[in-house]
Order: C-alpha cells, then structure tokens, then sequence
C-alpha cells in the first residue's frame, strides 16, 4: 500500500470518528431534551376567562424548574369575540413578563366564533416565575363607542395550554437545596415523588417514610402528591431510598454501615441529571431522626452529606392548629389567609375579582349559628357618585351582598355582615345548596369584584380614569372563635376532604397506622398517599404518627386508628357491632346495612317506638371488577375515637382508593359510614351506629338531641310542667295550712 492509500485511509477513519462523536453528543443532548405541557386547568383556571371592556385584562401565571432551562416555548388556546366587535380595531395583546410577545388580531369573518390561536414565547423572559397577562383592545359598533359598553367581550376557553421545550440541567449535589429536586414550588403540576425501599422491611422502618410522605404533601398543597413505590429497584428520575444497615436496597448493599441518622444526596447511577436522597439510619428510630432533621434542620444542610446528631422532642401540637385551617379561637385577618399582599390587589377598567380562600376545621358546630361576622375594609380610586360603580361581594360563587363606591375611596368603618355557617345538616349530601355561604368540611373563597363601568355619557369620557385600582385592606377579618366543636360520626366526607379525625392534631399524635406485618408494594403506596393527603390538608408533616403491624388495645387506647389493606389471612372482614358488616374477597362482596341509629341509650329506646330499628338489608354480589371500599366506625378500643379501614377486593385494587380521594369530583359525593368504590365511580351509606365526638355546652347539647326528637322533647315538657304543678300544688297547701293553724282565714 503506497503513502498516498494511508494517507486516504486515515483521512477516511477520521471522518467516521468525528462523525461517531458529533452523533453521540447530539444523542446527548437530545436524551436530556423533554416537552411539557401546562394546560390552563392546572394553573387553576374551571371556567373561561372573560375579558369585559376595552382595556380589560386577564392573568395566568405558571413555574419554570430549577432543575430545567426552557429553550422553547408557545401559547395555545381558543377564545370567543363578541358580535358586536369593529375587527379594524380589536385585537388582543399578550405579555410574558410584562414583555409583549404578540398580537392577535380579530378578524371580520370570526367574530362570534371560535378561533384558534397559537403564539411563540421568547424563552429568553422565561423566569422561575411567569406571568401571562391577556389585554383586550376593542370597540363596539355603536356609535358613541362607549368603551365600557357590555357588548365588548372576549370569552377565553380554559382548554389552553403552554408548550414548553426543557432542558434537562445538571443540579449541584448539595442538601441545601432541599426540597428540589424533588418537589420544586416552581412547578405547578401534580408532584409525583418515587420511594424505594428494600425487600425486606418492617412497619416501624415506613414510619420515616409516612413522615416525609406527609411532608411533601404539606408543600405540594393543593396540586396533589403521589408516591409510587419500588421495591429493590431505581426509576430513572429523582428520587427518596430509605435504608437500614439491616436492610438495603441491592443497588447500595456495599455501601458501608452508618453509626447513626444520616442523610446522603447522591447522582442517579445511570442517569447523571437525576438525584438520590438516601435516607439511612441503624434501625428504625434513626431513620424517623433523619427524616426529622432534614425537615426541621433543612436550613442548616449543606453539601452532600448530613449526620443528624439530635432532635430535640418538638413541642406538641393543640387540636385545630393546622397551618392549612382558620384559627377559631381568634378573628383571622385577610392577611394571613394569602400569601402575600399582590392577592389582595386589583386594577384594570375591569379588573379580575379579588380572593380569599380559606379552609374550616370540619367539626365546627353550626347548628342555630346566627353567622360569621366578617368586617370587610377597602380602598379604590375615587368614583363619581352618579357613577353606579360597586363592589359585590360572593361566597363560594353565591351572591351575598353589593356596596356602592363613591368619590371617598374607601369603606365606611362600619361595613360588616354575617355570613352563614353550614353544615350536614343545613344542606342535604345529595343537594346542591344556593344559600351563600361557607361550608364546613370544604375549602371556602370569597371573592370580591370591583365593577368601575360608569353611566357617564361618552362625551364626557376624556374627564374619566383610564385606570382604576382597588385592594382590600389587610386587616379585613373574619371571626370564627366562639365555636364549639362537635361533629356526628362516622363522617367519610371529612376524611376525604379534610383528613378528620386524623387531622385534629396536626403532627398526627393521637393517630396510629396500623399495616400488616409484611405490607405489599400496593399496602405501602396507599399508606404514603393518604398521609401525603392528610399533610395537604393540615399543612404540616406528621412527625408524631405511630405505626404498628397488629391491633394492640393498649397502644390504640384513646387514638384514632387507620388500618390500610386486609389485616386477616382470608377475606376482608371489616364489621362491627349493630353496624355495616363488609365482606370482600377476590370474587365476592357483601354488605349488611343494618338501619341507621343514633348511640344515644334512652333516646334511641324512644326512637325504636317510631320506627323498627333492626330491619336490615343484605347485598351479596360475585363480580372479578375493580373494587375498593372505606369503612368507618367507632374505635372498639375507645369510645368517641374512630376506625377508618381501606381496603379492597385484591391488593391493586386499592389504588382505586387514592384515585378517589384526590379526585375532588368524587370526593364531593362521599358522606357516611361506606364509601364503595368502582371505576370512575363511587357511592355512599350512611349506615350503622352514630356516635359525636366533641363537646358542647349543657344547654346547648340538650337543645341539640331533642331537636331530632320533638315527641320526646314533648313528653318530657309535659313530665316537667306535672312535676312543677305537684310542686307548686304542694307549697300551695303547705301554706294553707300553716294559715290554719295560725288561725287564719280560710
């Protein structure tokens, strides 16, 4: 071979190598390459945006990942023009930021239908936070053009979305950035936060795992948390190993003993933009330490290893302090019911309505409740008095009351009202209720809209305010205090919606998990989701939660208990006594539903003169389907304390319960003692024996229980009126004949 045939040669490799080198590094790339989608409903937006009047404006806001770079972006959504519009000079303008990124023109030929609009966004604005603000500029056919005319509107569907190309960066492996990777608050989408455990472990090593559970779902808050399980295997994303120098996971079993709590971040072994949280500890109380110490301690943590010396017993928690609930020992201003001061702001000619939202302790007694009161103080620009201008005022999208807004600019001092406090027993579980006002059990919004549309003729438009403001005052309150706290059980729709019993304390501390001895992967993932559930709803991690593998009456004395999955080697039996008895298997169900009574002792004897309490119905079915159920009863254990089984016909089935309970469709449809549970869908019965739990005053309590018995309630007027007529007979006679005997007149 001559020179000039290596040289070719060479030359030839070469290219083969480079071009081998350029495709790897564009595989690279594109491995780590990934497109999101933000739909508007997961921004919080139900419902179409209305954008009323010229110079109108609508926001959205939505998270970029600290772990993510945006290099691509795009806007999608449809919206609706009025009739009425002049197309040569409405249009739409779009801001990212406060930068414009377009404009949307509206053409003559779609006004009153539907169009389709897509817009780039420069990811160069793109921030950790973003804004998208809609400006509607248009005007009608009259011929004033009056600019507040209602003819002017522009309906944007909540079926729109952000496009979002993200590129996956490489995080520094550095505890002080904790919570993130794992759940980053920039990101709006549910947070689903995998957990791997060993083969082996016991009920007391998922201890530290149902604390941390409980924690991701305390920041995940209203955008819902999962945690998928594994079992001695990785995912490829971030994600939590808990590990005992006992018992660990295959893919760390070489890693060296702790001598104590101990933290460890670590890079994923096959996937360099993923993070590992090792969680490691001697045994079982080490790890529920380490957890502790990285919640409580996260400040402190830096670089990628953390030893947890100690962690002093954390003070315990009162009933009803939930960070997520309302105080009701006090008034509660505006101020700590938002995050910051911008939500109590607005501005625009027609400006989006303000709002609060707020959750109720699901026990609150509100029986006979004469409402809240609720002191409402606002500041606006000033408004002309013949202006019509108002401020209306709606609780839970119900109308309440309307206040004029005049050339003063604020409220009068004494603009205060009382809104209604329902419970069960003011709405029907199977009716919609049009009464405004706030609901127990549920999370409550009001919502203040400021309209500014003057009666001004358009003549005189260029003497008025092209802009308008309005914010509600910080110091605005509600008060709650006063109450008492007494709610009938068994209550599923407070479990579901609020965690009730559990969520009475906080940190869990009267609250015991009970699980088999050797849980399965679905056992463990059902014990996860409802803790991060119950820590959603209380907004703090339940760091005082005791788990046990059998039912041990003196550790379940005086606490609410949660048993996940069957506790029996043969069918699921969940019964008790005089109460709904449910049998499940992998084929077969039954259901007794004996007829609801009230555990009142002599109340109930005089119930059973009415109506035949033992008739009793039994529904036995054979079907293979998906099925799942929530059982709730009094604690055998404790009087007042209750019982809550989840459980299901096979052990995949009970993710049917999770699905459910973050479902807020199905969760407005569960009430009583069962809640059966198919898919897509989910029914309940009120059946068995009731029990109160709480305290009321005396008065109070008996108005409260003869209220449901107005024939007892009679008897005991008439035992009570012959009572004071023998009293009263009896001093009359005793008088008389201290008379006579005095020598009196008869």
């Amino acid at each position: 071979m001559d020179r000039i045939s290596i040289k070719i040669l060479i030359l030839f490799f070469s290219l083969v190598l480079s071009l081998f080198v350029e495709c790897k590094e564009k595989n690279d790339v594109l491995s780590f390459v990934d497109n999101k989608e933000i739909t508007f409903s997961q921004l919080g937006i139900n419902q179409s945006i209305t954008l009323a009047g010229n110079a109108s404006t609508a926001y959205l806001s939505f998270g970029s990942r600290l772990d993510e770079i945006v290099s691509k972006a795009s806007l999608e959504f449809s919206f609706m023009p009025s009739p009425s519009l002049v197309a040569s000079v409405s249009h739409m303008k779009v801001y990212l930021n406060d930068e414009l990124m377009g404009v949307i023109v509206i053409s003559d030929d779609k006004l009153g239908e539907k169009v389709n609009a897509s817009l780039p966004l420069d990811s160069r604005f793109i921030s950790n936070f973003n804004q998208l603000k809609f400006e509607l500029i248009a005007s009608n056919n009259s011929v004033n053009r009056q600019r507040d005319d209602s003819s002017i509107w522009v309906d944007i569907s909540k079926s729109g979305r952000v496009s979002l190309q993200v590129q996956k960066s490489i995080l520094a492996t550095d505890l002080s950035l904790f919570p993130v990777p794992f759940f980053d608050e920039r990101d709006f989408s549910h947070v689903s936060i995998p957990f791997v455990f060993p083969v082996e472990q016991d009920v007391a090593e998922l201890t530290a795992a149902g604390v941390m559970a409980s924690y991701f779902g305390a920041m995940a808050n209203w955008r819902g948390v999962s945690f998928p399980v594994y079992i001695d295997k990785l995912p490829n994303q971030h994600a939590i190993v808990f590990a005992t120098n006992e018992h660990k996971p295959a893919f760390i079993h070489d890693l060296p003993n702790v001598s104590g709590p101990m933290l460890q971040l670590i890079t994923h072994p096959t996937n360099e933009y993923a993070k590992l949280l090792l969680v490691l500890g001697r045994d079982a109380s080490d790890l529920t330490m380490a957890v502790q110490g990285l919640i409580l301690g996260k400040s402190l943590l830096t670089g990628p290893i953390a030893r947890v010396n100690s962690v002093t017993d954390l003070k315990p928690r009162k009933p009803y302090d939930a960070p997520n609930w309302v105080s009701t020992s006090r008034p509660v201003t505006f101020a700590e019911l938002v995050d910051g001061p911008y939500q109590l702001e607005t501005e625009g000619r027609t400006s989006s309505p303000i709002s609060v939202s707020f959750n109720l302790p699901p026990d609150l007694f509100a029986w006979q409740s004469r409402g809240i009161p609720v002191k409402l103080s606002y500041r606006y620009s000033p408004m002309h008095n013949e202006s019509g201008a108002r401020m209306s005022f709606l609780v839970n999208g119900q109308f309440v009351e309307a206040f004029n807004l005049s050339e003063k600019g604020r409220s009068t001092e004494d603009t205060g009202i009382r809104i209604p406090l329902m419970d069960d027993l003011s709405i029907d579980n199977n009716t919609v209720s049009h009464i405004p006002g706030f609901r127990i059990d549920s999370e409550n919004t009001m919502k203040f809209e400021f309209s500014f549309s003057s009666s001004i003729n358009a003549t005189n438009y260029s003497a008025r305010q092209s802009h308008h403001y309005a914010v509600m005052d910080a110091d605005s309150t509600l008060d709650f205090s006063g109450f008492s706290h007494y709610i009938k059980m068994p209550n599923l729709r407070a479990f579901a919606s609020s965690g009730y019993p559990f969520s009475r304390m906080a940190d869990l501390s009267e609250t015991v998990v009970v699980m088999n001895d050797t849980p399965s992967l679905p056992e463990i993932s059902l014990m996860l989701d409802t803790l991060g559930l119950i820590g959603s709803k209380t907004g703090y991690p339940a760091f005082k939660v005791m788990m046990l593998n059998n039912l041990l009456p003196e550790s379940l004395n005086d606490k609410d208990i949660l048993t996940i999955g069957s506790l029996l080697s043969s069918n699921t039996d969940v019964s008790f006594p005089d109460g709904a008895k449910l049998i499940l298997n992998e084929t077969s169900r039954q259901l007794a539903l004996p007829v609801n009574n009230n555990k009142l002792g002599w109340a109930t004897w005089f119930k059973s003169l009415e109506e035949d309490s033992d008739i009793t119905g039994v529904v036995d079915v054979t079907s293979s389907g998906p099925f799942a159920s929530m059982v709730a009863m009094e604690s055998p254990y404790s009087s007042n304390r209750s019982l809550i089984s989840l459980v299901a016909s096979t052990e995949k089935d009970l993710s049917l319960i999770a699905e459910a309970l973050n479902d807020s469709g199905k969760v407005a449809h569960m009430f009583g003692s069962v809640v059966t549970i198919q898919s897509g869908q989910v029914a309940s019965f009120d059946v068995g024996n009731t029990f109160y739990a709480g305290q009321l005053p005396v008065v109070d309590l008996i108005l409260f229980h003869f209220s449901f018995h107005p024939a007892l309630l009679a008897l005991c007027v008439l035992v009570i009126a012959f009572l004071l007529s023998v009293v009263l007979l009896r001093t009359l006679r005793q008088i008389s004949a201290r008379r006579l005997a005095a020598g009196g007149e008869k």
